[in-house]
This record gives structure tokens, C-alpha cells and sequence, in this order.
């Protein structure tokens, strides 16, 4: 039957069969076609990602060469019907790298498990809101209007697929009422999600010999001293802590410069990654100003530093206490909501931000076991991520 345990694991083996490097997702995104479609879709759609139009909309730009990238929206029910629910989920991942014990495009189940790469990040999430709405329109239960999204370059351009699909609903005056990003979360309902913003610094100094120091003037330790001021911004007294999430940090990713102990660095480069929060999020870049500003006075004038914004993925939150969360909790089996955070980025920052509708995370897998060797999904959390929908899809969300 579409949608029940066999067809899971089939379908998504097929998937994880199939590479889909961000900006290589056509393949993949056929066989998401053609599970629609057997999902007894009402219309299946092309969302052309249109790269110049979303820069100039939306200041967003892609790394991934986007010719020819598209995302693909699967309709169940008539458009006009409410509730209007969105079911959002990526098909591209990250590359893989070496030490896998099985490979990674084999997917093999094992003790109920079925590994791969993309299998819990998240095709598995994929498969199962399309098997859950499969299961609900079979049955005849399926309530209101569902768009599934399925969506390129998540990984690499951190959200261009999604976009897309939020532009195209923004210009249609077409606003869901409930959205639901299916990246793994072990099947539980996380309602806030931390924010992430990377920069990349570069420093140029003076070089000279180390036994003649005073006529040099250091890169690297320039960088060090930014490095250690940059490091207090998650100390600051006023930070905010969103009761859901992880601490807020400073990572500092990487550092190198210089030519040897013997010479005075002329030159560093350093890459920054700050983890915050929802209500830092007007706070955030103006911190980090001042810092640099504070930090610029105290160096000596031949330290010359570039910075610029590698991405910046918004924080968001959703009040759990609002009656379409409420409804998937029922659907769970629970009588009230157990909210979590999402530690890492998703697109739902994009659907909450921009198109303003209650948005949540919610799918199998486990966040600890993706972007490493050995990614796997537990087929049971998959089946149960489908069910848990297909009650949702059937029930009444106000």
C-alpha cells in the first residue's frame, strides 16, 4: 500500500541511492516527482529558482551554480479549501568524506535502521510527509489544502530552494496557515531554532624579521587579540537565553597566517561563527560593530583588516501554545505540548519570517548522527513521523 512501512523504506532507499549534492538535486527530485504523483497528488509543480530574482527581492544570494535548479510542490486538495498547510522538506546533502563502513549511496537496513547519506538530513522527512499525505487523501480523512515542498540547495545556498517557494506564495497572496519543516528532530515538536552568523576576517601586516620585532607589526596576533575581544559577545549581561535553546558562542573556526616562527606575520585570515538567539537578533550585528570598532582603536595603525558576512541564518520561535501545535501534539498522542529547540539552521526561518505563518520542526532522525560517516534514519521514527502527520492532515488544526 502507498505510504505504509514497505513503501517507506523503498522509496527511501531509491532516494538515498540517488546523489544530490546541493545543485545536483535533479535526479532526485524526479524520483520526489514520482512519489507525488503514486501519493495521488492533485498537481504536481515546477518552482523555477530564479537567482537574480531573489537576490533583488531578498538580498540572497547561492554559492551553487542555480541553472536549471527547481523546486518541486506537490498539491492535495482543493486551493481554495483551509486549513492551508505546508510540508517543507530539502532533497540535496552534504558531500560525503571517507570512513564509512557501509557506502554511503548503498542504503542497506539493518536492526531497523537504514543508512546513507541524506537519510536522516532529510529525505527521510521527505518520504514521510509524502507518505503521510498518501495514507490521509487514501482514506478519504485528508482536511483543508497541503503543498509538500520539496526543495534544492539547503546545504550549500542555505535556503534557495525555499525561497523560491515562499516568493512564489508571497506574490500569489497565498499565506499557509501552518507550516511544518520536516528535518530531524527525533519526531518531536521543536518550536524555536538558533540563529548562526559566520564572517571571514582578513588581516595584513607588516613583516619583518623575528629578532627585529619592534620594526614588524604582527597579522596573526592581531587576529588573536579580535579573536579574544570577539569571544566576550556571548558573555555580554544583557543576553537574552531562549529557555529551548543551547547556550549562545563564538566559535573560532579556523586561523592561519603568517610564514614561520622566524618572521613577523604579515598576513592572517580567521573565520568566525556566532551562535544566537531569537531575541539577539536586532542586537547582534551592532555588537559585533562595536566590538570591532573598540578593537580597531587599540591596533596600530599599519594593521589593516577586511571583514565580510559568510551567511547570517536567522533564529526563529513559535508560541507552542498556539492551536495548530497544539493539534500535532494531539496527533502524537499527548495532551499537551512538549516544545524543543532545533540546534542547528533550517528553512523554517524563511517560511516564519517571511511569510509569518506559525512554523515548527518536526521529523526523524537525529540531528547528532548527520554530516558524519554513517548517517543513518530508524525506519520506525520514519513511520511514526508519517502517522503522526497523517492524524495532523485529518484533524481539525483551529
Amino acid at each position: 500500500m502507498i505510504g505504509d512501512e514497505s513503501w517507506i523504506v523503498a522509496a527511501l532507499a531509491e532516494l538515498v541511492s540517488t546523489p544530490s549534492l546541493s545543485g545536483q538535486e535533479a535526479a532526485a527530485q524526479q524520483i520526489v516527482r514520482r512519489l507525488m504523483t503514486e501519493a495521488g497528488a492533485d498537481d504536481v509543480r515546477v518552482v523555477p529558482v530564479d537567482a537574480a530574482r531573489l537576490e533583488s527581492r531578498y538580498g540572497f544570494r547561492t554559492p551553487t551554480p542555480t541553472a536549471g535548479m527547481f523546486s518541486l510542490v506537490g498539491s492535495w486538495g482543493a486551493p481554495a479549501a483551509r486549513p492551508f498547510v505546508v510540508l517543507n522538506g530539502h532533497v540535496d546533502t552534504v558531500p560525503t568524506t571517507d570512513g564509512w563502513v557501509i557506502e554511503p549511496y548503498e542504503p542497506r537496513v539493518s536492526d531497523g535502521w537504514l543508512n546513507g547519506i541524506g537519510s536522516a538530513d532529510m529525505k527521510a522527512g521527505v518520504v514521510g510527509a509524502i507518505a503521510a499525505v498518501a495514507r490521509a487523501k487514501a482514506a478519504g480523512t485528508l482536511r483543508g489544502h497541503v503543498e509538500i515542498q520539496s526543495v534544492p540547495d539547503e546545504e550549500d545556498g542555505g535556503g534557495t530552494g525555499t525561497l523560491a517557494c515562499v516568493d512564489e506564495l508571497l506574490t500569489s497572496g497565498r499565506i499557509p496557515d501552518f507550516a511544518i519543516v520536516c528535518e530531524p528532530t527525533r519526531v518531536e515538536i521543536a518550536t524555536a531554532q538558533v540563529g548562526s552568523r559566520a564572517m571571514h576576517f582578513s588581516f595584513r601586516g607588516v613583516q619583518s624579521h623575528a629578532n627585529m620585532k619592534h620594526a614588524g607589526v604582527s597579522a596573526v596576533e592581531a587576529a588573536i587579540d579580535l579573536a579574544n575581544s570577539l569571544g566576550e559577545w556571548a558573555a555580554i549581561p544583557h543576553r537574552k537565553v531562549h529557555p529551548l535553546l543551547g547556550p549562545t558562542s563564538v566559535n573560532i573556526g579556523s586561523m592561519q597566517g603568517g610564514i614561520g616562527a622566524t618572521s613577523v606575520a604579515p598576513d592572517c585570515e580567521m573565520e568566525v561563527c556566532f551562535t544566537y538567539h531569537p531575541d539577539d537578533e536586532e542586537l547582534l550585528i551592532p555588537e559585533i560593530d562595536a566590538i570591532i570598532a573598540e578593537w580597531r582603536s587599540r591596533q596600530n595603525p599599519a594593521i589593516a583588516m577586511e571583514a565580510r558576512q559568510l551567511h547570517n541564518v536567522h533564529p526563529f520561535s513559535t508560541d507552542p501554545d498556539l492551536a495548530p501545535i497544539r493539534s500535532l501534539a494531539r496527533a502524537m498522542g499527548r495532551d499537551v505540548v512538549d516544545p524543543r529547540g532545533f540546534p542547528a539552521g533550517s528553512d523554517g526561518r524563511l517560511i516564519s519570517r517571511l511569510l509569518k505563518c506559525p512554523t515548527v520542526i518536526f521529523g526523524p532522525g537525529d540531528v547528532n548522527r548527520i554530516h558524519k560517516i554513517n548517517e543513518a534514519v530508524e525506519i520506525a521514527e520514519v513511520v511514526t513521523h508519517a502517522r503522526t502527520l497523517e492524524r495532523f492532515l485529518s484533524s481539525s488544526i483551529g
